[in-house]
């Protein structure tokens, strides 16, 4: 079992293979920021938990883009507002061909932790009818004075535009790559 602790006193912004990592440990200081970008090489099924504790004026942002080709992708991560004033954003990506991923992410915000923003997103492509994927999001709010979402999307490539980019010359490999590269999240490109 492999496990990382990072405890961000300022500021931090890396990229982590999670394929033989198990679990993570991130504490981020009061007025400290993370920045932590994820992927997997190496290993056909990887499941690592991310768990992530913000204390009051600090900021933490997740971003993870995995192409599971005959892979399997399993993240859960557990984001705890233990400071007022803490923001969070994840935002996990998953393209399947013959292959799998599921994501469960959990926001916690006690009772009397205030002035709180987090946001969680999770889209997923599946290439074909053989790939799986599976999704939880989920919300653990006690107070009213927070500003929380959650989303998820599931779906195949949008037939139109594989026809738009055919029409234009692209075979049909390079128009699925050119979709995957816009799928991708912009802050996730610059590190993959």
């Amino acid at each position: 079992m492999s496990i990382n602790d990072y405890v961000i006193e300022k500021q931090l912004e890396t990229k982590i293979n999670i394929a033989d990592l198990d679990t993570l440990n991130v504490k981020v200081k009061p007025n400290a920021k993370a920045c932590l970008f994820f992927e997997t090489k190496g290993k056909d099924i990887s499941k690592t938990q991310i768990n992530v504790e913000l204390e009051e004026n600090s900021s933490c942002e997740l971003y993870g883009f995995f192409k599971n080709i005959k892979k399997q992708t399993n993240i859960v991560t557990n984001v705890i507002h233990k400071g007022s004033q803490s923001k969070c954003n994840q935002d996990f990506r998953f393209v399947n061909k013959k292959g799998a991923s599921s994501f469960e992410g959990k926001i916690t915000i006690p009772k009397d932790v205030v002035k709180c923003e987090s946001h969680m997103l999770n889209k997923n492509i599946l290439l074909d009818d053989e790939s799986d994927a599976f999704a939880k999001p989920e919300l653990d709010i006690n107070n009213d004075d927070v500003i929380c979402t959650h989303g998820c999307t599931i779906g195949a490539l949008d037939e139109d535009h594989l026809f738009y980019l055919q029409s234009r010359g692209y075979t049909l490999d390079e128009a699925t790559e050119i979709l995957i590269e816009a799928f991708a999240h912009i802050r996730t490109q610059e590190h993959i």
